[in-house]
């Protein structure tokens, strides 16, 4: 049953913005939150929060660090949710560490907030609402953006997408992520305000008095031939060009049939995904998380389609990393009076990364320089950058305000 909390509009009308950004690694849930918060809106000089962000490690007491963020934040809009490490103005939380705040006042911008809970089974009438809600509660503007955030288990996450889509149409911009657990894939958290909700999702809109713009960039580069999706359901790739699906991956990477077993299958996966291509001759990455005893295929979060033209591609940290900067130049150089560029990874890319996943974040900072950068390792993430998928694995988004 889908459950839908309405937003509220912020009704902060101070033209200057300002953006604060903290963090914590303390053990209790509360005391973290507090830490964090009153970092991030120290930042803020003596101006009242607008609009907070949360990104946190799923260890902590969720409703105890909501509490103790919104102790300093007060009413302030709130939207979160829990991944697999945060990204903090160059820092890189990684499992299990702590909790990033980001803290902002309105300047030009409208906020409006909407969530949904319950939503498997009914992700395009969800995705289709919290738009429509959040979109009312921040009010009318020439141009806007949605940061949409969402349970990474709850499905096919580009039928949300694409019920958001719906509402917004091609001019708003949407960028976020999928929720996470560090990969454990047991359960994932966003936040409304006060509320831990639990398969659901929630969307932030950002009215706007100028264009806000995403931008999306991989790494990845094609070593298969194209191959036809010929069968898909639920989460799964059931077959290519009419064979299974698992037989034909492994072909493309030189391996006999069974080679890949369900045990060792993640660690050859990760470092070949799916390129979905598109018109513009793009790739969109899906990423293979999993392989079952019948021979499918489990995809993170969003199936290709059948009739999806795919490719197996392949990539390195150095390959991976190396688009970070062309990420945070494009981002900024749209918004050249941003106060705040707000960044998406998966958590995938960290896996890849290793002890070297804290590199995409100093360079996201450095190109950044003294505008601070935020975000979090999600599993998924959304941006419509071309075509109509909006819906990412193992991919780097990011957004300046």
């Amino acid at each position: 049953m889908l459950e839908v909390e309405r937003g509220y509009m912020s009704t902060y009308q101070n033209k200057k913005l300002v953006v604060g950004v903290g963090m914590s690694t303390a053990f209790d849930a509360a005391e973290a939150g507090r830490e964090a918060a009153v970092a991030a809106v120290a930042a803020l000089a003596g101006e009242t929060p607008a609009l907070v962000i949360v990104f946190t490690a799923p260890r902590y007491d969720l409703s105890a660090l909501l509490t103790g963020i919104r102790s300093i934040t007060g009413t302030a809009l709130l939207i979160g949710a829990t991944g697999s490490g945060e990204i903090v103005q160059g820092e890189y939380l990684g499992f299990g560490a702590g909790v990033g705040v980001l803290a902002m006042t309105a300047g030009s911008y409208r906020f409006g907030i909407a969530s949904a809970s319950h939503i498997r089974g009914d992700l395009d009438r969800a995705g289709q609402t919290i738009a429509r809600e959040s979109r009312t509660a921040a009010g009318s503007s020439p141009h806007a953006a949605v940061l949409l955030l969402a349970d990474s288990l709850a499905g096919n996450l580009q039928q949300l997408f694409q019920g958001v889509y719906r509402i917004t149409g091609p001019k708003v911009s949407i960028t976020g992520g999928a929720a996470g657990d560090e990969q454990k894939f047991v359960r994932t958290f966003v936040f409304h305000n006060d509320q831990v909700i639990e398969e659901g999702a929630v969307a932030l809109w950002i009215a706007s008095e100028q264009p806000l713009h995403v931008v999306m960039r991989h790494g990845w580069e094609p070593i298969g031939i194209p191959l036809l999706v010929t069968r898909a359901e639920g989460i799964e790739i059931i077959e290519l060009g009419g064979r299974p699906a698992a037989v034909v991956y492994e072909e493309q990477l030189g391996l006999a049939p069974g080679q890949l077993t369900a045990a060792n299958f993640w660690g050859t996966s990760i470092y070949h995904p799916f390129g979905v291509l598109q018109p513009d001759g793009s790739m969109v990455i899906r990423m293979a998380r999993a392989k079952t005893e019948q021979g499918t295929l489990k995809i993170q979060g969003c199936v290709p389609p059948a009739g999806s033209a795919v490719r197996v591609m392949t990539g390195t940290t150095d390959t991976l990393l190396n688009i970070v900067g062309d990420v945070a130049h494009t981002a900024l150089d749209a918004h050249r009076e941003a106060k705040v560029l707000l960044a998406f990874s998966c958590a995938a890319r960290a896996n890849i990364f290793g002890q070297r996943t804290i590199e995409e974040s100093r360079r996201l900072q450095a190109i950044a320089g003294d505008i601070p950068t935020f975000g979090f390792y999600c599993c998924g993430e959304f941006a419509r950058t071309a075509g109509v998928l909006g819906t990412h694995n193992a991919s780097l988004t990011a957004m300046a305000l």
